[in-house]
């Protein structure tokens, strides 16, 4: 990887590289190792203060050492974060997790479920499987206990029947079932699962429920008009029958 360094009177003062300018655009996210003191990066760091050095005034080999201690240091302190990222993974194995994962349009969608294993990547990068696809665990938005979980599924299958409902204006007697169905689930949550019920959707609810019951009665008064309408046609046969049956 090759090595960009401004250096001034022997002395490295800034530097970078070109893999961190051609970084894939479509990725947003920040790769946290680029900014990782990798051992290559290091070396030719060193190659290069060791090649520009002022003649006069050189790099003693104490600041040398100094500078290899700092960068054992690092390393090290990089190896006990890889292998707390490891255990963090593997302790979620099991677990109910709520995932943020960003599309290729930017967009944020949530992604929940239960963590099936965790493996590394080709890259070494943590991987999380949820519903037979893997997620990275720089996705985890956070983790639920059982009771949490429940109450977020059923609350969100609550939306989501309440979602493909029409509007009330739109509302026939065929959706009823559909209405009903809403109702009797929200009905059998505990009182810690309402509270995670979506206010608009149980709004929505009601009122399709209400303009249910005007439909309902519009209709039965139309079959009771039909009813009626039917019996005085009746009644006025019967009329004419038993006049005929008189004059006979």
């Amino acid at each position: 990887m090759p090595i960009q360094a401004t250096v001034e009177n022997g002395k490295i003062t800034s530097y970078g590289t070109e893999a961190a300018a051609s970084t894939d655009d479509k990725n947003k996210k920040t790769d946290k190792k680029q900014d990782a003191y990798d051992k290559e990066m290091f070396l030719q760091l060193l190659v290069a203060e060791m090649q520009y050095q002022d003649p006069l005034e050189p790099t003693s080999n104490t600041e040398y050492v100094s500078e290899l201690a700092s960068f054992s240091q690092i390393e090290a302190v990089q190896a006990v974060q890889d292998q707390m990222k490891t255990l963090e993974a593997n302790s979620l194995v099991g677990k109910n997790v709520i995932m943020l994962v960003n599309s290729e349009s930017g967009e944020g969608n949530y992604v929940t479920g239960r963590v099936d294993y965790v493996m590394k990547d080709d890259e070494g990068n943590m991987k999380l499987s949820i519903g037979d696809k893997l997620y990275s665990i720089d996705d985890l938005q956070s983790i639920a206990d059982d009771t949490y979980f429940e109450a977020i599924t059923v609350t969100d299958a609550f939306f989501a029947m309440v979602n493909k409902l029409p509007n009330v204006s739109n509302l026939t007697a065929d959706d009823e079932k559909g209405i009903v169905a809403a109702r009797t689930l929200v009905d059998g949550m505990t009182a810690y699962q309402k509270q995670f019920v979506n206010e608009d959707a149980y709004k929505k609810l009601q009122a399709l429920e209400a303009r249910l019951e005007e439909i309902k009665k519009i209709q039965g008064n139309a079959g009771d008009t039909s009813t009626e309408s039917t019996e005085n046609a009746d009644n006025d046969n019967s009329g004419t029958d038993t006049s005929e049956a008189s004059q006979a």
